[in-house]
């Protein structure tokens, strides 16, 4: 009796390790993707640039697209700036599968605040009704859940037309996958004085942000991959560009932390 007890508690001690060790496979096979939307500020001034998001999906062969759970809203791209970011949605891939498309699709309630209040109707053309395409640029190699950011430049996709009022919206987005990116940040002297910072990538991507003079003009520039950079700050109102640093070594995932820059008086 005592010897089928003892075979019994072996079998069962054997049924629950590989039930223990199923479910930790499972756990294992799969990676979470977060998709997170943030913005390079306009420097036109605008009090609001709200964009109408239907839906986003993705891709990991530019064939399957995965919807994400993100129902129908409108998001002031304003509220995310120099490094501030939003979640829009998590998804589940297998561990290893790397996201190389985004298809983000507008709907037609865009609009733009200007300084004196008015809201402005941004048209969009037609075409992009089927939605964006963005490729996701990456150097990493992902065995685990990773963080995809969708970067849109407000400054660049807001365009007026001539004197008429009317504005379009030609939307300038990048996006990319945090892992093995790198991030610059600073503070500008004096203070008081917004400039726009901004760099130019290896692939001819400008990269750029607007400092902010209510936290003692802080700027961040993210999603660099290794290499080379020079760090430019352009006078928004007289458009003149200096060079506020050369030479600027980025290793991925290492951020470069510059303190204060001093502009040239």
């Amino acid at each position: 009796m005592k010897q089928k007890l003892f075979f019994l508690c072996l079998l069962l001690i054997s049924l629950y390790s590989c039930s223990s060790n199923d479910n930790n496979s499972d756990k294992e096979s799969n990676a979470t993707v977060g998709f997170y939307l943030t913005d390079a500020p306009s420097l036109e001034g605008y009090k609001s640039v709200n964009i109408n998001i239907k839906s986003i999906e993705c891709s990991v062969d530019g064939k399957i697209w995965t919807t994400l759970n993100v129902k129908p809203c409108t998001v002031d791209l304003l509220h995310f700036s120099n490094g501030k970011d939003s979640l829009l949605s998590n998804v589940e891939f297998n561990a290893g599968a790397k996201v190389q498309q985004i298809r983000l699709v507008l709907g037609d309630n865009n609009t733009v605040v200007l300084n004196n209040g008015d809201v402005v109707s941004l048209k969009t053309p037609s075409g992009q009704t089927s939605g964006l395409k963005l490729d996701v640029q990456s150097v990493a190699q992902l065995t685990s859940g990773y963080k995809i950011i969708i970067d849109f430049d407000a400054s660049r996709s807001i365009v007026k037309q001539g004197n008429s009022g009317s504005y379009l919206l030609k939307p300038v987005i990048r996006s990319y996958i945090t892992a093995n990116s790198s991030a610059i940040d600073g503070n500008l002297l004096p203070s008081k004085t917004a400039m726009r910072i901004f760099t130019v990538t290896s692939t001819n991507d400008t990269i750029s942000t607007l400092s902010d003079t209510i936290q003692n003009n802080y700027f961040k520039l993210h999603g660099l991959f290794s290499g080379t950079y020079d760090l430019k700050a352009e006078d928004l109102s007289t458009k003149d560009i200096i060079v506020l640093k050369s030479g600027i070594q980025i290793v991925g995932g290492t951020d470069v932390h510059l303190g204060s820059l001093s502009l040239p008086k």
